[in-house]
């Protein structure tokens, strides 16, 4: 049944979370809840389901059939339990795929969080959560000649749905908000991608415009309303190309690759691209100080990832310190190692933040800068969130410094 040690993994997930990491974290609850040996979450996929999650890492994005288990499942609402070698319907791919035995399977379909107004309704579901046995859960069913099915109403009326089970059927809902995120992000990623090449292929295609406008006349190029219509149109596109890239930076942070991994070496990445961008930039005098501590063991960390948020810090301040023209411009990289935590200072020598500014740093689509979307320090706070860290920003007049916890 389920207990406060899972009531707090599940307040967890529910709260602050990728999608991924929802749907993994669900799984081994539900798992360890019934009893089982492992499990899987499958949902649709085109003309088939596939396994979105499981804890044989071989069977994730493995597909099977609609007319396998699960898609007896998903199709007619039913709780099934089986033992697979004696079923038909159990694909035989999955065994092959994990190269061992399939015994006891139970298949529960997953609700859709999209209800319709009406009672009688037709039943949608979002997919299957199965979970293995090795042995018969349940003494008292006999599957070794063919499964048992349910239907769930009558399933939960029935004392096999004992607490455990219940426990499980409790986790549904949250599996199924998991599996829609997860598919409107991947839409949503599709859609964004296309159109930040629609806007590039615009770029070009505005020159072309250009080029033949000259070929025509070329003093209608040269008058001034419409060279700044021009302009602003090739702006505007170029804007929405970066704010298009920007946000598939932001989808990509929520599934991290975390391996072992030495922050300092992050570190001294991430200053020697700032120097890089401040060369671009042509930021004159501009230095870069690292102050790292030795003894910070490796920890389990997504490297690039990591980097893209430094980085990001480190855009603002290298395009800030250019703007205002700072004497001797500076940024400055320390960690520490105190209390098995990480502590990462970046800091600049620039002339700080305005209040309105500062107070709103971690807001998606708030920037006072000309050209910016407002999701680089977004970005980079979301990072810091999938490593369970804080991030802290102070400013003043002499400059501003972001203080990171991992």
């Amino acid at each position: 049944m389920l207990t406060e040690k899972h009531l707090q993994k599940i307040l967890q997930i529910s709260l602050g979370t990728s999608p991924e990491n929802m749907l993994r974290t669900s799984l081994e609850i539900s798992v360890e809840l019934a009893g089982g040996n492992s499990g899987s979450i499958l949902g649709e996929e085109g003309p088939a389901l596939q396994f979105l999650f499981s804890d044989v890492e071989e069977l994730i994005g493995l597909t099977v059939p609609f007319d396998s288990i699960a898609g007896m499942t998903v199709n007619k609402n039913l709780v099934i339990y089986t033992y697979a070698p004696k079923d038909k319907r159990h694909f035989d791919g999955v065994d092959k795929q994990i190269q061992k035995k399939t015994n006891y399977l139970l298949s529960i379909p997953i609700p859709s969080v999209h209800v319709a107004g009406t009672e009688n309704r037709e039943v949608k579901n979002a997919g299957a959560l199965q979970i293995l046995f090795n042995e018969n859960i349940f003494p008292d069913i006999n599957v070794s000649d063919g499964a048992q099915e349910f239907e769930v109403t009558e399933f939960k009326s029935n004392p096999l749905y004992n607490d455990k089970l219940k426990s499980v059927f409790f986790l549904l809902p949250i599996i199924a908000f998991g599996m829609e995120v997860m598919a409107l992000r991947k839409t949503s990623y599709q859609v964004i991608h296309e159109l930040k090449n629609k806007m590039i292929s615009s770029l070009s295609w505005m020159e072309y415009l250009k080029n033949d406008i000259k070929s025509i006349n070329q003093e209608i190029l040269e008058d001034e309303d419409i060279k700044d219509d021009i302009n602003l149109a090739e702006t505007a596109v170029k804007e929405g190309a970066e704010l298009a890239k920007n946000y598939l930076q932001f989808t990509k942070i929520y599934t991290p690759e975390f391996k072992d991994c030495a922050v300092n070496d992050v570190l001294k990445e991430t200053a020697a691209s700032a120097k890089a961008l401040a060369a671009d930039l042509k930021l004159e005098n501009f230095e870069v100080k690292l102050s790292l501590c030795d003894n910070i063991p490796e920890e389990k960390l997504d490297a690039g990832k990591l980097k893209m948020a430094f980085f990001n810090l480190c855009k603002n301040a290298v395009e800030a310190l250019k703007t205002f023209n700072t004497t001797a411009p500076l940024i400055s990289f320390s960690s520490t190692y105190k209390d098995n935590h990480i502590h990462i200072s970046i800091t600049d020598n620039g002339p700080g933040m305005p209040e309105e500014i500062a107070n709103n740093l971690f807001i998606p689509f708030k920037t006072k800068k000309e050209g910016g979307t407002g999701l680089g320090l977004t970005i980079a706070k979301k990072i810091i969130d999938l490593h369970s860290g804080r991030i802290q920003c102070n400013t003043s007049s002499n400059g501003t410094e972001f203080k990171i916890i991992l």
